[in-house]
């Protein structure tokens, strides 16, 4: 489990990375690297068009060198870092590896004289095509006759930033900007296909490589990528031009092995921190936690065919998000406009499900614009296309009046796995999420399944047909129960692995019902192991629905009991959301804010980290609108 966190930087700079449970403080006597990034040096303005995010002034880097010499921390070289990752060379706990970006000429007139006064080393990334052309910025780049002193000075590995990848395409019909690393270009109507982005990017690096040959003499051995951006193909590309190493923007130990050098994260300095936040920021293993706040969101809500009150209600929720200091999204990928849960299309382009509009990545880069997480909420056995033309693949109960309220296909069928496989792949190739949501489709309860091939994997493993007389048996009914849940676990972890070749490290999180959290019992009612849950993804989402579950004229105690329950394992906090229900499907009414208000403060007050709510009153006149 990676430790989730938000990453304000990570926002700005558009990291597919954005919040996670479990890392920041791995084990302190765990040997591991944390990998600093910094940018320009000089005059630090926060306010105004000078505005330098990512500015340090000379004072404070200097503060920070002598915070790191007198706490005992080791400052070392890259050479020192690929060799540890190799098995080659034993580093101290307390490690750090200087990184500095674009290659500004104040690193050579303001860093280079403090690495040699210090005596770290560090390195310095160039984006070759600056050289060629001039810089899309204020800032002055250093030459190369000044690159190649730092090269030659023992202290100081010049390294890539990329050929030309330091901008932005288009990523789709709206006009959307994404950065070149991570995004398939839209141009003339259609999408830059996959084989032509891998060979955009393999052309990258090797003109990178041609050209640091031919001005220093050498390769260089590190590609640090513009913006924190990149993907697996990224990192082969990099690997095949005879790059050693590449860096992102996650923030988080380097702990020795392969990982660290296909994809070493760094933690990026930002707003000029000070040494009481700088102290914290490097103790954390370059992270800057904060507890999530997540505002679950329907495009069936926000969509509208004409254009002009499309972009109007898009304005409209991110001032709305804007004022419930929510720190991320929970975003429907998909369509359900009766509110049944029967999925019949989706809001982004793919070759598996019905397109109902190819919005959603229009305004996951909007919100992403406006520094909110977005996580891709995506159905999987809901999706009506599954079974339309394969009735064979619908879930069956031995019951048909004790069917699940969805209509879902089986996880048993080898076909509906690889449709939603492909659905999974495009979503990510398409849209720049940050991580993903499973909606509640993924049950079943006890009187399913019955389907051909949920019989099939029965037989296999037991070598009896799948009947209700053989289920009245604990022992087998209990297995069958596991291999339920289990077969939904495995499907979700396929799917989070081939999103995570597009966008590395996204979170992942699933809703599970209240009931499966409260009564141990409820397992084989829909097939949910809450304790299952919290080893596998990096959030679950407890569906705390007081109203729902006929709780309302107890709600505050109902949910405190729900938290205690939740929170009983150690560290079980960090890895739990708490998502309440913000209408009252019953009384077909929004819950009052103060009466949310209320609710949150009782979770917290019970240990809970990570609250959300659902859904949005997107068209509300509430000013007042956060409940956190």
């Amino acid at each position: 489990m990676r430790k989730m966190l938000i990453l304000i930087l990570a926002l700005i700079f558009g990291t597919g990375v954005a919040s996670g449970p479990t890392a920041a403080a791995q084990t302190a006597t765990k040997p591991g690297v944390t990998v600093l990034c910094y940018h320009h040096v000089g005059p630090f303005y926060t306010t105004g068009r000078e505005a330098n995010t990512f500015t340090v002034t000379p004072q404070v880097l200097r503060a920070h060198f002598e915070y790191l010499r007198q706490n005992g921390y080791s400052v070392v070289s890259l050479d020192d870092y690929i060799r540890f990752n190799r098995g080659e060379k034993q580093l101290p706990a307390k490690s750090v590896l200087l990184t500095f970006d674009d290659s500004y000429v104040s690193f050579y007139t303001q860093v280079f004289p403090l690495l040699k006064e210090y005596k770290y080393p560090a390195t310095v990334a160039m984006v070759g095509i600056w050289a060629v052309a001039p810089a899309p910025t204020p800032d002055k780049i250093m030459t190369w006759d000044q690159l190649r002193e730092l090269d030659k000075s023992g202290l100081v590995e010049v390294v890539s930033h990329s050929y030309n990848l330091h901008y932005s395409v288009i990523s789709n019909a709206y006009g959307d900007p994404g950065h070149a690393a991570s995004t398939l270009e839209y141009a003339n109507g259609r999408y830059e296909t996959l084989a032509d982005y891998q060979q955009r990017i393999r052309t990258d690096m090797r003109k990178g490589q041609e050209l640091f040959e031919r001005e220093l003499g050498h390769k260089v051995r590190a590609m640090v990528w513009p913006y924190g951006e990149y993907n697996d193909f990224t990192i082969e590309a990099a690997m095949e031009a005879g790059y050693e190493v590449t860096f992102g923007l996650e923030g988080g130990v380097n702990y020795a092995g392969n990982s660290s050098l296909r994809a070493g994260k760094r933690g990026l300095i930002w707003g000029n921190p000070d040494i009481g936040r700088f102290s914290k920021f490097v103790a954390d293993g370059g992270f800057e936690l904060k507890n999530v706040r997540v505002v679950q969101v329907d495009i069936d809500s926000l969509y509208d065919t004409d254009p002009v009150q499309m972009n109007a209600n898009i304005r409209m929720l991110l001032e709305r998000i804007a004022r419930t200091n929510a720190t991320a999204v929970y975003l429907q990928t998909f369509s359900d406009s009766q509110g049944d849960g029967k999925t019949s299309s989706v809001y982004f382009t793919n070759s598996v499900a019905p397109v109902k509009v190819d919005v959603f990545s229009h305004v996951v880069n909007r919100l992403r614009n406006a520094r909110v997480m977005v996580y891709a909420w995506i159905p999987t056995l809901s999706g009506q296309w599954l079974t339309q033309d394969h009735p064979e693949d619908r879930i069956v109960a031995y019951d048909p009046k004790n069917l699940g309220w969805y209509n879902r296909a089986t996880p048993f069928s080898p076909r509906v796995r690889d449709q939603l496989r492909q659905m999974a792949r495009e979503l990510a190739m398409y849209a720049p999420i940050n991580g993903v949501l499973f909606q509640d489709d993924l049950f079943m309860n006890d009187y399913e399944d019955f389907s051909p091939a949920a019989k099939q994997v029965f037989k296999e493993r037991f070598g009896e047909e799948l009947t209700p007389e053989i289920l009245r048996q604990p022992a087998i009914r209990q297995e069958w129960t596991r291999m339920k849940s289990t077969v939904m676990n495995q499907l979700t972890e396929e799917l989070i692995g081939i999103i995570r070749t597009y966008r590395p490290n996204s979170p992942s999180a699933r809703n599970i019902y209240a009931e499966a959290v409260l009564n141990p019992n409820a397992i084989e009612w829909f097939a949910q192991d809450y304790e299952q849950y919290l080893k596998t993804y990096d959030f679950t989402v407890i569906m705390a629905y007081p109203y729902m579950e006929k709780q309302g004229h107890q709600a505050t105690a109902w949910l405190e009991k729900l938290a205690e329950k939740a929170l009983k394992e150690k560290g079980a906090a960090d890895r739990v959301l708490f998502k309440l229900q913000n209408y009252d499907w019953a009384q077909k009414r929004w819950v009052p804010r103060d009466e949310l208000s209320r609710q949150v403060r009782a979770l917290y007050g019970r240990g809970a980290l990570h609250i959300g709510y659902y859904p949005e009153n997107l068209f509300s006149n509430q000013r007042d609108d956060s409940p956190f």
